[in-house]
């Protein structure tokens, strides 16, 4: 429960809890006794009477209700006589008996002041309605007990006639017992139609307001309540609170505290802060809460709580510190330096640009011992030991974190319990700082292997590429010898691929072949010779013999004695001359012993082959170093001009 302008909506978040937990129980309609209960987190205060008796003042007092003598006695007078502490133990007797309403009642007239300090046995009972207020009572502190009538002032006119005087409210275990037709009854009602005093409460007079595990237990009187109805109601509050019209200004406030609490919504710090003002709040307390993150409100505190010192987090589940660095104040008022209290937290990560920025921030002071934090050995970790050790921490910059050197490892589970300033790389296993090295040498050796396998699975695709598109001759070549010929290569073909071939090699050739001279027996046969008297001429006077080879070229008697007579060249030259080029699939079978033979020894291309221009280029060109051989079977495209290579010849 927030301040009086917030309880309405963190009511209804902590109602929706419950009423979640009893639809997913089942059941049906239950008894008064039958309720959900948020549990205490303490253990409840089990005094024993006499003890209590033993501690008070004998002076007898009947400025109390009739029969309050049985429960609540003096237990001194403050302010010159005119304070007057009670002290009210309720047990399984007096149980219910003490009634705020009644009390209020019964002071009205009086001319003295009040406090009343309430301890009840586990299980009792007192009547306490929202917001306690009351002319006369000044302090009121309850402990241990469960209370009733929640919702017993939320129409009652009269709140407008009292004036603010309660100067501190403490509420520590109590049980808020509610029930769902009373929830249902007053949290429909428009904020804008409530009292301000009801929203507001004591806020021209209150000092101290304490809220320490307070929880709520709902009675289930309205059995056909079904979930979807009660969320609609709940999502209405909420918003309902926030549009409130009424601006609550505690003018005295200085600590106060809502913690140990079931969970907080999240739009938590927005409620506080959106309506309510704290112009001289010193300590807000907001631990034990399941808090997941630090609201931006809180990092922006100064503009909020503009004299805010300490704000405790501690015991939540906060993992992220990141806070603005610079505080310039707002309205040229001075910032007060807040300690932000997050220990016991989920803090696990540590650096020393987190620290430094700790450090920069003047305004604030973080503490964040008592945290899981992880001393893993990363390089960041390497960085932070580094910064223990070498950082002055007596000197005026960093005195004031001198505990960050104390801070404990809570992971790996071998430095547990350990400070960072007894820590060394080796005690986080940092010897091994060979590791990285090993891993990227690993990766690498990796890849080194695959390219290996690449490079020797297609390292004549390679060779060829290299040559062809790069003019580029890589080691290992096998040795060539150069002879000066009239053509770089005859091309032998059946006349049914002739149209192929003149694209290929004559009328349209490839560019890239357009530097060769390429023999055919249609243009180059010297006429008045015999067939065979022109075959042996041109193959003699061919760098190559190209064989087209298809099934029309097996059939032709002409085309294989070209082939001989080529076979017979390479014989005599002792070299690869013979180049064939597979214009479709032939079967073992249909093929010659020797032109079978000639297939495994010499080069053949494939007519479809993705890099065939590639493959021929390179079977007829000379690997030569020397600028002379070059000059012949130059083959780079960029030096069609083969003036330039004259000249340096």
């Amino acid at each position: 429960m927030e301040i009086w302008k917030t309880i309405r909506c963190v009511f209804l978040y902590v109602c929706f809890i419950g009423i979640i937990q009893a639809t997913t129980t089942g059941g049906s309609q239950r008894e008064f006794s039958k309720t959900t209960t948020i549990p205490f987190v303490g253990t409840g205060t089990n005094v024993e009477l006499d003890q209590f008796n033993g501690t008070i003042s004998n002076e007898l007092d009947f400025n109390l209700p009739p029969s309050w003598e049985e429960f609540c006695v003096l237990q001194e007078k403050e302010t010159n006589n005119t304070v007057y502490l009670y002290k009210c133990y309720i047990n399984e007797s007096s149980s219910g008996k003490w009634n705020f309403t009644e009390l209020r009642q019964h002071i009205l007239s009086k001319s003295r002041k009040y406090s009343f300090d309430v301890h009840c046995q586990s299980g009792s009972r007192i009547s306490l309605p929202l917001p306690a207020k009351a002319k006369n009572i000044i302090k009121l502190h309850v402990r241990d007990c469960i209370a009733d009538d929640y919702f017993a002032d939320f129409q009652n006119l009269d709140l407008n006639s009292f004036p603010d005087e309660l100067e501190e409210y403490k509420m520590i275990n109590v049980q808020r017992l509610v029930s769902i037709t009373d929830v249902s009854e007053n949290v429909q009602i428009k904020s804008e139609t409530l009292q301000k005093n009801l929203i507001c409460g004591d806020e021209e007079s209150l000092k101290v307001k304490i809220e320490r595990n307070e929880t709520f237990s709902f009675i289930h009187d309205m059995p056909h309540m079904d979930l979807q109805t009660f969320t609609a109601i709940a999502t209405g509050n909420i918003l309902d609170t926030r549009r409130s019209p009424h601006m609550c200004v505690y003018k005295k406030l200085q600590i106060l505290e809502n913690s140990i609490t079931v969970s907080k919504h999240r739009n938590y710090a927005a409620v506080l802060t959106e309506q309510n003002q704290f112009p001289e709040l010193k300590i807000l307390n907001i631990s034990h809460s399941h808090i997941h993150y630090i609201p931006g409100q809180f990092k922006n505190w100064w503009i909020y709580f503009e004299k805010l010192e300490y704000l405790d987090m501690s015991f939540n589940l906060i993992q992220d510190i990141s806070f603005p660095i610079n505080n310039a104040g707002i309205w040229g008022k001075p910032v007060p330096v807040l300690t932000l209290d997050l220990t016991f937290n989920n803090i696990s990560r540590i650096s020393v640009r987190g620290f430094e920025r700790f450090i920069k921030n003047k305004k604030c002071l973080f503490k964040i011992a008592h945290n899981p934090f992880n001393c893993t050995c990363t390089d960041e970790m390497k960085e932070v030991l580094k910064y223990i050790q070498e950082t002055d921490w007596n000197s005026p910059k960093y005195q004031r974190y001198q505990y960050l050197r104390d801070l404990e490892c809570q992971y790996p589970g071998y430095v547990k319990g350990r400070r960072l300033r007894d820590l060394t790389l080796q005690d986080i296993n940092c010897k091994f700082e060979l590791m990285p090295i090993i891993v990227v040498l690993s990766i690498f050796s990796f890849f080194l292997i695959i390219f290996i396998v690449v490079m020797l699975k297609y390292r004549r695709e390679i060779r060829i590429l290299f040559f062809t598109r790069f003019n580029v001759i890589l080691p290992c070549q096998p040795s060539e010898m150069f002879e000066e010929k009239e053509f770089d290569a005859f091309v032998s073909f059946s006349n049914d691929d002739q149209e192929w071939v003149c694209n290929t090699f004559d009328e349209n050739k490839h560019e890239r072949l357009a530097h060769l001279k390429f023999c055919m027996h249609h243009k180059d046969f010297v006429p008045g010779k015999t067939i065979f008297e022109n075959i042996i001429k041109c193959v003699e006077n061919s760098r190559h013999t190209v064989i087209v080879l298809s099934r029309k070229f097996l059939e032709s008697h002409f085309c294989m004695w070209e082939f001989q007579e080529a076979f017979q060249q390479s014989i005599v030259e002792r070299r690869r001359h013979l180049i064939i080029i597979l214009l479709e699939d032939i079967p073992d079978k249909d093929l010659p012993n020797d032109l079978k033979r000639c297939m495994k020894t010499f080069t053949y291309i494939r007519k479809d082959d993705k890099i065939f221009i590639d493959r021929l280029l390179y079977s007829l060109s000379y690997k030569g170093k020397s600028v002379a051989d070059r000059k012949k079977v130059w083959v780079n495209e960029g030096f069609d001009d083969l003036d330039n290579l004259q000249n340096e010849v």
